[in-house]
């Protein structure tokens, strides 16, 4: 029979409490380990502040809601938002009523501390969760695809070649990320000029230090980067080459414009896929954007309901006025909505 809990902020005793029910919980990350090194990386080494964590304290840590600190910008505004991520009950707990309380209690603690927008890309499961909690749906942001090597998918897909069971990048289809971001003046005009292409829609606010902390400090993901020779400020991407269903994708995490603007882009995918050896290339731009052009120049082709489920929850009037619920209104990156 199931004990009374209480529902309490985070402290910094409760780590491996948290971490011993995320593993049971939910096991591994597809990609990653819930190790202490990546908990710390993502809720407390975050540039943009550490997360809001509460707990269901019993006998034990019982359940966890955590909302990673994020922030966006529209129309000169700064927008101080959180994701939605790492949310987990004990097996003993399902269906009494943990998940909601612990959530309803850490959209309180956000509104109190000023916070103007909740984001996250929920599973079809979860998704009606969210929705009964006052979440609003969005839509599914579009993801397009190069492919190339169409024989191979069409073989894997439909069960007529063994699935890929280890990838790795071959040597110089990318650089590390910290390479790139070593150049931090090329960085910063090419970060500028993204940012200028992007205007009129919600977007992250890019700085070096967010791509740091996002791409290159994280552990157990390894990211790479790829630029024109004639320098960062050109345009670069930020990909991570990944097995998704057996196949080998290199998902296009990050797509920056910069001076050289879709020509310069169109030439960095080229590279990369002569090199990469992967099955497809996966990115996502909002139609009609520069960055959405300068990709089916580069020869992405948009792939029809497929895409992560995005809700969104305002608290403020400042992010209200924004009209988040509208997909058409953000400018979105994989990266952005990359479940890590």
């Amino acid at each position: 029979m199931s004990q009374p809990f209480a529902v309490r902020a985070y402290r910094p005793a409760d780590e491996d409490g948290v971490l011993t029910l995320l593993r049971q919980s939910l096991g591994n990350g597809r990609a990653f380990q819930r190790d202490n090194a990546f908990w710390q990386w993502k809720h407390f080494q975050n540039p943009s502040g550490a997360s809001l964590l509460m707990v269901a304290d019993g006998e034990e840590i019982l359940g966890l809601r955590a909302f990673m600190r994020w922030k966006f910008q529209v129309d000169g505004r700064a927008l101080n938002a959180v994701r939605a991520v790492d949310t987990a009950t004990h097996p003993d707990y399902r269906r009494h009523g943990v998940f909601s309380t612990l959530t309803r209690q850490t959209v309180e603690r956000a509104q109190a501390e000023g916070v103007d927008l909740i984001f996250n890309t929920p599973n079809q499961y979860s998704l009606p969760g969210y929705l009964k909690l006052g979440w609003t749906y969005a839509g599914r942001p579009q993801v397009l695809v190069r492919v190339l090597h169409p024989l191979r998918m069409v073989r894997a897909l439909s069960g007529q070649a063994e699935a890929a069971a280890e990838w790795h990048l071959p040597e110089g289809a990318g650089q590390p990320v910290e390479r790139l971001l070593a150049d931090a003046d090329a960085v910063q005009r090419l970060l500028a000029e993204n940012d200028r292409r992007c205007a009129g829609r919600i977007r992250t606010q890019r700085s070096i230090e967010f791509l740091r902390w996002r791409y290159s400090a994280v552990p157990s993901l390894t990211y790479f980067a790829a630029w024109p020779p004639s320098g960062a400020d050109g345009a670069a991407i930020v990909f991570r080459p990944t097995l998704r269903r057996g196949l080998r994708e290199v998902m296009l995490c990050e797509v920056l414009l910069g001076v050289g603007g879709g020509a310069a882009l169109g030439r960095v995918v080229r590279r990369l896929a002569t090199s990469c050896g992967a099955d497809y290339l996966a990115a996502h731009a909002p139609r009609g954007a520069a960055h959405w052009w300068a990709l089916l120049r580069a020869g992405f082709v948009p792939v029809p309901r497929v895409g992560p489920y995005f809700t969104v929850r305002p608290l403020s009037a400042a992010a209200a006025a924004a009209a988040p619920a509208r997909l058409h209104r953000w400018h979105l990156s994989l990266g952005d909505l990359e479940v890590f």
